[in-house]
């Protein structure tokens, strides 16, 4: 009985073998729903009557036309829906513009006034900038792409 491991072992065994396969599982998922998500290219510009892509501006200026200055005061963010948030938005990518700084709190904001059937979705979302998982308020750049969809059960 000496090369038999203990029934504790093998249970301890396949318990870890179980967690990590389900992490791995939603890693995967993750990196291929990015893969799949289609990228800006130089060629890429809005062409008028698309309506895959729309252009929100969330800001406090008025009517007036925007300023250029040397410093943006506003950047553009990217946003690409997937799965629930997908369904709930009905629009697959748009682009919102955010007063600078922008944090990722800023943004889930004006896509709640933009898209109010988000706020109850907002703990069960996840946000990827640039492809990789925001944790906490992170600060977003200009023209930075935030991938937004459900958290998936099972594993």
């Amino acid at each position: 009985m000496e090369g038999s491991p203990r029934p504790v072992d093998q249970a301890r065994r396949k318990a870890i073998s179980t967690i990590l396969y389900g992490s791995l599982a939603l890693i995967v998922t993750a990196a291929g729903i990015y893969a799949l998500s289609p990228k800006p290219t130089s060629d890429d510009s809005p062409k008028s009557g698309s309506s895959s892509t729309d252009t929100v501006t969330t800001s406090s200026a008025s009517s007036q036309p925007p300023v250029q200055s040397a410093a943006p005061s506003e950047i553009g963010v990217r946003v690409v829906y997937f799965g629930m948030p997908l369904a709930a938005t009905g629009v697959k990518k748009e682009t919102v513009e955010l007063d600078s700084p922008a944090f990722l709190s800023n943004l889930q904001g004006a896509l709640t006034e933009l898209h109010p059937s988000l706020k109850s979705m907002l703990p069960s979302m996840v946000f990827l900038v640039d492809g990789v998982s925001a944790t906490g308020d992170v600060q977003l750049e200009n023209d930075v792409e935030v991938d937004i969809l459900a958290v998936m059960a099972g594993g």
